[in-house]
């Protein structure tokens, strides 16, 4: 039986503690009028935008759009799960959470017997590290100190079959396997060491746990690199190597590197260089992109200089422009033929590969020079392949000032204006415009949602009206009405990762054009406006029929000419 936290629990919790003081634990903040300001935790930035409001216990930053509550928070900057996130602000506040059985299988003890075993596995690989004088040689030869293999807890699994078993003697032959430790043989109950004679590097999730391993010889075996398998707690398209001493090195990252081996991360690190991740034998996929996002908006990739590197680029690029914001700085650089970060910052020293990031090419210079390699623009023809296969690529990007900006340029270089709208109507609008709501219900929700003291002006009899959207309204309404008292960032909660949630967020922080002293009046008009469209369309419907063989019954014309007739009450 899996447990559940109870709603009515999730929304006491939200009551109990402050989002300012959680905040506040975390992230620096300055009162300002009614709120508290920072600059966002989310995203570089010299001026503050990222606002947290004490009376709607809920945060926004007008620079990245980031928003929520304390749960909500916890999750985005300390890297928590949801249950996670409530049983931490239940610490805090204090109180025990209470779980309700479903019916859905259970396996969180599972999977924290497989971090206990993991993290006694990295201990056993640390100790047996400083037993072997051939290991501790070979990262000295590399160039590395004590203090970085220690900052890294970096190990060394020993030659033999059965290391590992013996050293956790109170875990099965079968946890083993689940954490990607032992491999067993094939029709045999037999179980042996994945791990032997290897440089092993504890991959650690954001909260600093290990879930895997990467390992690698001590000599010309193959394979030179050998990672964990996918397990319940390790998926290498979701983990960077080095994320997490990255952020124990500096709080709030202001760039981050992205490259490619774990040698290349330590080496950095071994020469002051601690922002550097590596992705864990894959491309860098949408997921980590996503969570390197959130930890910062500077990042660079590094790839050698060869047609492979420059190919692996290309292929980081093409995952990096769905996700692209106008905050986002992606860049490119690339070191000479034969050469890598762990080889080059040894040769020439921090200062001059910080050079080299300095120089880095924009993701849109990339773009450019990787496109035109093949086309002539000085013909139509070739401008006209340019914009053809440009806008294949810029098509992918959300609708933003960036994605305007790159337009542009590519209509400089091709002489052809107006290559596609920037706002797609299947698309949301950008955060950094005014958000456009469609229709009186959302203009409605949004008032509402701002300014929840107006629902004691609503009717009760909202969701009566044969409108999209208008039992939501009156449910939003009857909540306010109910619990007037009630912050947004508590309401907001029930509707966690839904459709719903995530308009109602969208229409939360919608920017207002309407003066303060004009909300109540902007509000009665659109309850007018919503009757109207009601009846309207009752109306019309009673006449499509009237026009039809069958006609309307007596009492419906009296209806029709009652609807014509009324009058709206508010």
């Amino acid at each position: 039986m899996a447990n559940k936290i109870p709603q009515s629990f999730i929304d006491q919790l939200l009551t109990r503690v402050d989002i300012v003081d959680v905040i506040d634990n975390l992230v620096a903040l300055k009162k300002t009028g009614s709120n508290y300001m920072a600059c966002c935790p989310f995203h570089q930035e010299k001026h503050a935008s990222f606002s947290v409001s004490p009376g709607k216990q809920f945060y926004h930053c007008f620079g990245c759009g980031a928003s929520g509550n304390a749960i909500t928070f916890l999750m985005n900057y300390e890297g928590l799960n949801f249950i996670e996130s409530i049983k931490q602000l239940a610490h805090m506040a204090g109180l025990e959470v209470p779980l309700e059985q479903t019916s859905s299988t259970d396996n969180s003890d599972n999977v924290n017997s497989l971090y206990n075993i993991t993290q006694q596995a990295a201990q056993f690989y640390q100790n047996e590290l400083k037993k072997s004088p051939i290991a501790v040689n070979y990262l000295k030869n590399r160039g590395l100190s004590g203090d970085t293999a220690k900052r890294y807890c970096l190990g060394y699994a020993p030659s033999g079959w059965d290391n590992i078993a013996n050293f956790c003697k109170k875990s099965t032959n079968q946890q083993f396997l689940q954490a990607g430790l032992v491999i067993k043989k094939d029709n045999e109950e037999h179980y042996y060491d994945r791990f032997r004679n290897r440089i092993m590097y504890p991959i650690r999730d954001r909260r600093g746990r290990v879930i895997g391993f990467g390992g690698r010889v001590l000599d010309d075996s193959t394979p030179k690199y050998l990672n964990s398998p996918e397990t319940p707690i390790f998926h290498k398209g979701h983990e960077l190597y080095g994320l997490y001493e990255a952020r124990q090195a500096q709080r709030n990252l202001d760039k981050i590197l992205i490259v490619e081996g774990y040698m290349d991360v330590l080496m950095l690190a071994e020469h002051g260089i601690t922002y550097a991740v590596a992705t864990l034998g894959t491309a860098t996929t949408s997921s980590h992109l996503k969570i390197l996002l959130k930890q910062c908006a500077n990042i660079t990739f590094c790839f050698d200089g060869d047609d492979a590197g420059r190919s692996a680029a290309w292929r980081a690029l093409e995952v990096c422009l769905p996700s692209l914001t106008d905050t986002a700085q992606i860049h490119f650089m690339f070191l000479d033929q034969d050469e890598d970060p762990d080889s080059w910052v040894q040769k020439h020293g921090k200062e001059a590969f910080e050079r080299l990031i300095t120089q880095a090419k924009p993701l849109s210079t990339f773009l450019f020079e990787h496109l035109l390699k093949d086309i002539n623009l000085g013909n139509v023809d070739g401008r006209a392949r340019l914009n053809q296969s440009a806008m294949s690529y810029i098509e992918q990007v959300p609708d933003n000032y960036f994605k305007q900006g790159i337009i542009d340029e590519l209509g400089k270089m091709t002489r052809i204006e107006n290559t596609a709208p920037v706002i797609h109507k299947s698309r949301t609008v950008s955060s950094k415009k005014p958000l456009i709501l469609p229709s009186t219900v959302r203009s409605t929700m949004a008032l509402i949602l701002q300014n929840p003291s107006l629902a004691t002006l609503c009717p009760d009899d909202l969701d009566n009206l044969n409108i999209p959207g208008s039992r939501l309204l009156a449910e939003l309404i009857a909540i306010f009405k109910k619990t007037p008292e009630q912050p947004i960032g508590i309401v907001l909660e029930r509707w966690r990762d839904t459709a719903i949630g995530h308009e109602l967020n969208k229409l939360m922080i919608a920017t207002s054009l309407i003066p303060e002293a004009g909300v109540e009046a902007e509000l009665k008009d659109a309850l007018i406006r919503l009757q109207t469209m009601a009846r309207e369309q009752e109306a019309e419907g009673l006449m499509a029929k009237a026009a039809t063989p069958q006609g309307l019954t007596q009492e419906e014309r009296q209806h029709l000419q009652q609807l014509l007739r009324k009058k709206t009450l508010i």
